[in-house]
């Protein structure tokens, strides 16, 4: 039998201090992955809130059964990434690919830079398993819960999102 959330339990028990904690604990991992998708500091703060604001109403319609079942974090980061999906294709608040990568110093934090900037040139379901893969180090398994995809799928787009990050970083190597 799977291992209960002690949250979803607070939750589905009507705790008072439950949301909070819920946000508490996820909010930090959720903006990580929102800013790998935006890279942008204010859409995605925006975007987690609204994510947030989203998950709660959810859960006020939910029975408590079906709340106690829940895998909160899967459907946490399912949520965001269809707040993020709406940002880039709705009210294209941040086109990614226009985004200025700012490179101080050399070395290690230029490298990340270059790999941020390859991150943000890959297509929307790539760039997504690629962050939640590499970004959240979260396993295939869970990612393809979050996100609805076969686990074969999302072995598929991390490898041609990575094929596809080297081919970006070698263009511009090239460059100079």
């Amino acid at each position: 039998m799977p291992k209960t959330d002690p949250i979803a339990e607070r939750l589905a028990d009507g705790d008072p201090l439950a949301p909070r904690d819920l946000v508490e604990r996820h909010y930090a991992e959720l903006y990580r992955y929102a800013f790998a998708m935006l890279r942008d500091v204010h859409s995605s703060e925006d975007a987690v809130h609204d994510a947030f604001v989203n998950a709660l109403e959810a859960l006020g319609r939910y029975s408590a059964e079906r709340v106690r079942g829940m895998s909160l974090r899967a459907w946490l980061y399912r949520i965001t990434l269809n707040v993020v999906r709406n940002r880039v294709k709705k009210n294209r608040e941040v086109a990614v690919e226009e985004v200025p990568v700012v490179v101080e110093g050399s070395g290690g934090r230029e490298g990340f830079m270059d790999a941020l900037d390859a991150l943000g040139r890959l297509p929307e379901r790539q760039r997504a398993a690629v962050a939640l893969r590499y970004v959240l180090d979260l396993p295939y398994a869970e990612i393809s819960e979050a996100t609805g995809w076969n686990e074969n799928t999302v072995k598929t787009l991390v490898r041609r999102g990575l094929g596809n990050m080297r081919t970006f970083m070698d263009i511009e190597e090239e460059k100079g």
